[in-house]
């Protein structure tokens, strides 16, 4: 008898833990906007960020100082449209340096950039962090490789960004854990 209740218990927890990761699943792919990652900052060419699918909604958490870059890669094997934007947070508006992030294609030719010179005022609510905000861009782009250069311009101290790129909301059952992680680093300003 023993026995049998702990096999029922056990199994009830297994089916509300897995109830539970399904639930956050289903909230995550609603209301996460973006998957976190973390840049390591400085990534220079040798060493890039390689972004597998660029229609995937992702956040790319760096820290530069002045005149250091971050850079990014990926390639779309078909011509789609990829909303882009630069932030950094609302609370670091004192410091002089600012990141600039240029898109250029295969052959070097710069595609767009993103500046913080008409900065708009974003709210995230899962981090509770008030950013500053390039405006949203959505990028018509062919089929190719592509590279991003994120680079701290002007004079000032090291200072925090995010590159936001992709629409698509897709996070895994074996991702939410990540998440969780990433959002509580990114709450308490670990990277």
């Amino acid at each position: 008898m023993t026995r049998r209740r702990i096999l029922r218990a056990a199994g009830l927890t297994l089916l509300l833990l897995l109830a539970w990761l399904g639930s956050g699943s289903i909230g995550a792919q609603r209301a996460c906007a973006h998957d976190p990652r973390f840049a390591c900052s400085p990534r220079d060419a040798a060493h890039a960020v390689r972004i597998n699918d660029p229609t995937k909604s992702w956040a790319f958490y760096g820290r530069l100082r002045p005149r250091q870059n971050d850079e990014y890669r990926f390639r779309l094997e078909r011509a789609a449209t990829v909303p882009w934007n630069l932030l950094v947070e609302k609370g670091d508006a004192g410091n002089l340096a600012r990141p600039v992030a240029t898109l250029t294609d295969a052959a070097g030719t710069t595609i767009a950039r993103a500046t913080l010179a008409h900065a708009q005022s974003f709210y995230e609510p899962f981090s509770g962090i008030n950013y500053l905000s390039s405006p949203p861009v959505n990028l018509h782009l062919a089929a190719g490789s592509y590279h991003i250069d994120v680079a701290m311009q002007g004079p000032g101290s090291a200072q925090r960004y995010v590159l936001a790129i992709g629409a698509k909301e897709r996070f895994g059952l074996w991702e939410i854990p990540y998440v969780l992680g990433a959002i509580y680093r990114i709450k308490t300003r670990g990277w």
